[in-house]
């Protein structure tokens, strides 16, 4: 298969070459220029991208699995890993095991061939390694019963820290010693120095684990499992806060151009000082967090798969009363958008008209099923009835759903549910009058909340496929005290 629309770049070093769980219909790709931006040619299904390299070659790639010579290239979720790889004319291969491509280089003579062999792994099809602990960690671990069965923690304070991004922690800073009430700090500096909330400060691992999330499409089309993580809060900041000719100041409720997804996938994941942080309406401007200090190191962003999120929504805001977990699943991955504005230009002044439903990112927020499925209920029964309940509020008419009396098992046993404080999740909240709410989760049930509101960010990201917890028979793996290790599948 020829690759075509080239043309020459000079001064690159090598060809890197991001080639994913794709599928390919010949047995090799042949590169014929110095720069390739490339895109379907013939029956070959190939994904779009760019190769970048310097020399006069070309170059013929074969792949083999089990050393048989394949039509398709193996993948994670088949359980195979990379073994070796040979080229003829003094060429060679470096695998990249965070994104899964091979890297050339000294790629100085034509008709160069590369043999990639695959090899069944250790892990295969449990390369996510929680099924392994679903009876060590009894009650902890639970498919959901959605179409995707995904494997998830539940409970008031399962096992399932993560150490992640450097051996991150996260402070608890304390009311009183023997308070249950706290805050959140990012350093122990930032908890000792806090007022009211500094009596008893506690370490924690900032990362845990929701689970395993399957049917995930990553940017490149390719669908896999995928483990979600989640951190603990980094501050108060608005979802999206605007100027006062933008929905009177009060924000928009479309994640692609919200002030939050700015900073979260330029900032934050690029460990980059700067961005601007809101915390009220009109675009009141708040200190960001330190990015060259929390956000995510080399490391972690090898780590981190750029996917497609969902952004989906309920009906209408007539809708609350039926936002259960499985009925919040089901909207979260519908058409159906936050902008439904009834009531003309004057009243919604729309900054963003064509509100996406899916968007393609590294950094996400939690969606209100995360927060549902996380419950225990205290028990089975319990817990079905939390899952066939709403989780709003009282707020919004609903008078038997999570933040009731009676239901209060529901949110006290989920680890999601923090403290009663506020924070927000990454859906949008469609009210007809106008496009500047979401929903956000306080006193242990989901609320419609204004974008501009200073609610709690819990940066939320799922991890590439080739990722896998190491083993560990101690009891206690997953807890605070030992929490559960990352490492890539070799």
């Amino acid at each position: 298969m020829k690759l075509s629309q080239y043309k020459e770049k000079k001064n690159s070093k090598k060809i890197i070459i991001i080639i994913g769980a794709i599928l390919l219909f010949a047995g090799g790709i042949i590169i014929e220029k110095t720069f390739a931006n490339f895109k379907v040619q013939k029956s070959f299904k190939v994904m779009e991208g760019n190769f970048i390299y310097e020399g006069s070659g070309d170059v013929i790639f074969a792949f083999y699995k089990d050393n048989q010579e394949v039509t398709s290239i193996p993948t994670l979720e088949e359980g195979y890993v990379y073994e070796k790889s040979e080229c003829n004319n003094k060429a060679s291969i470096e695998w990249n095991s965070g994104k899964w491509a091979p890297l050339v280089t000294n790629l100085t003579t034509s008709k160069t061939k590369c043999d990639i062999y695959f090899k069944k792994g250790s892990g295969s099809g449990l390369y996510n390694a929680l099924e392994n602990l679903i009876d060590k960690k009894e009650g902890q671990l639970i498919y959901d019963g959605t179409d995707d069965n995904n494997l998830r923690f539940i409970g008031a304070d399962p096992d399932n820290y993560v150490i992640f991004n450097n051996n991150e922690y996260i402070w608890r800073g304390y009311y009183s010693s023997s308070s249950s009430s706290y805050k959140e700090y990012n350093s122990y500096e930032e908890c000792t120095s806090a007022k009211s909330y500094n009596s008893k400060c506690e370490k924690f691992p900032a990362w845990r684990i929701i689970g395993v999330m399957n049917n995930v499409e990553d940017e490149f089309g390719n669908t896999g499992s995928h483990l979600k993580i989640i951190r603990d809060s980094i501050g108060e900041y608005s979802w999206d806060s605007s100027e006062s000719s933008v929905n009177s100041g009060y924000g928009v409720n479309e994640w692609s151009v919200s002030d939050i997804q700015k900073v979260l996938n330029e900032n934050y994941y690029n460990k980059k000082a700067g961005g601007t942080c809101y915390n009220e309406a009109r675009n009141t401007v708040a200190t960001c967090p330190k990015w060259e200090s929390i956000g995510l190191n080399d490391n972690a962003r090898a780590m981190v798969s750029k996917v497609k999120w969902n952004l989906g929504t309920m009906q209408s805001h007539n809708k609350v009363d039926y936002m259960t977990p499985i009925y919040s699943y089901i909207n979260e991955r519908s058409e159906n958008s936050g902008n439904i504005c009834n009531y003309g230009e004057s009243q919604c002044n729309f900054y963003y008209t064509n509100n996406l439903t899916t968007w393609i990112g590294y950094i996400g927020l939690m969606y209100p099923s995360d927060f549902g499925f996380s419950t225990s209920g205290g028990g089975e029964s319990q817990r079905q009835t939390c899952l066939n309940t709403t989780m709003f509020n009282i707020d919004t008419g609903i008078t038997g759903g999570w933040a009731s009396y009676e239901l209060s098992y529901c949110y006290s046993n989920s680890w999601i549910n923090k403290n009663y404080n506020g924070f927000w999740t990454m859906t949008p909240y469609p009210w007809s009058g106008g496009s500047n709410y979401g929903i956000g989760c306080n006193y242990g049930a989901l609320a419609v909340v204004n974008n501009y509101a200073p609610y709690l960010i819990r940066p939320t990201l799922y991890l590439n496929s080739n990722i896998k917890i190491e083993e560990d028979n101690s009891e206690n793996y997953g807890s605070k005290d030992n929490p559960y290790r990352l490492s890539y599948i070799s």
